[in-house]
């Protein structure tokens, strides 16, 4: 008759160990991926900064070697990463791809203004800097206005702080669950277990011997979450990669290295932490409670 009980503890045990890898691979996931936000930190920061884009409107009555002399005295400063001219045409071809329809046709002329997209150095995208900046250009003749978002780089900066908080609090809610759900895994196995485990004790085995198996199983329930977690960070980051080139280089391959082996770390730790207390709670269980 216990047959049949110590099958489904069995199978429960194999469903929860899944669980458990599943639920340790997660919190890597979600460490690793807080860890590469907090090392780029700075780097994500000055792409966003150095992607910020001032528009310089040319005056309408503004020759074209005005317009010239004006983008190269703006490429000339100290605070321009590049320039881009952007003509009356080009800023209607660019704006009927967004709206999906040919606006001029209706107006039957052209509203738009050439203008100089200036993206700037990181040092000199900040709120002050970019009015100071926008005060100087405007003082131009070629110059009929500055436009810039003046609170985006703020807005970034403080959704990035958020966004980390937010990963930190996710991490801590998935370890503990990753530790209920490695708890329960040993629960059930030491129950399907549990008559091998008394009559070891009864012949005298230490505790240390009976521990050494599942603490060895836990220790590779980690391993094996690491590798999940890593192929996910490495997917992400390939994503990433794909979408902003720039972000990640050469020079950040051992960076990532160090972090995959932090990765990899921490699964042993949890893992292996974890399964210890759940095993010595156990082995200490009342005689009468194994039946």
């Amino acid at each position: 008759m216990s047959t049949s009980p110590d099958k489904y503890a069995k199978k429960r045990a194999r469903s929860s160990a899944i669980s458990t890898v599943i639920g340790i691979a997660l919190v890597l996931f979600m460490l690793g991926i807080l860890s590469v936000l907090i090392l780029n930190a700075q780097k994500l920061s000055n792409y966003v900064k150095e992607n910020f884009v001032v528009q310089v409107f040319v005056d309408e009555d503004a020759k074209e070697a005005e317009i010239a002399k004006l983008q190269k005295e703006i490429d000339a400063e100290a605070f321009t990463r590049n320039t881009i001219f952007v003509s009356k045409k080009q800023a209607a071809e660019e704006l009927s791809d967004e709206l999906g329809e040919d606006f001029i046709a209706f107006l039957d002329y052209n509203p738009l203004q050439a203008s100089i997209d200036l993206k700037l150095h990181a040092d000199y995208a900040h709120p002050d800097s970019i009015e100071n900046i926008a005060g100087q250009l405007e003082s131009q003749t070629a110059v009929d206005e500055v436009v810039y978002p003046p609170n985006l780089i703020k807005n970034i900066n403080q959704n990035v702080n958020k966004i980390g908080l937010v990963l930190l609090g996710f991490s801590i809610l998935l370890l503990l669950i990753a530790i209920a759900l490695i708890n329960n895994t040993i629960r059930l196995t030491i129950y399907s277990k549990r008559f091998i485990i008394r009559s070891m004790q009864l012949v005298g085995a230490t505790s240390a011997f009976i521990q050494k198996p599942f603490i060895v199983n836990g220790i590779l329930q980690g391993l094996y979450a690491s590798f999940i977690a890593i192929s996910l960070i490495l997917a992400l980051l390939y994503g990433v990669r794909k979408e902003i080139p720039e972000i990640f280089g050469a020079g950040d391959l051992l960076m990532f290295v160090k972090l995959f082996g932090l990765v990899a770390l921490l699964g042993i730790i949890i893992s292996g932490i974890s399964t210890l207390f759940a095993v010595r709670r156990y082995l200490r269980i009342d005689t009468r409670k194994i039946y």
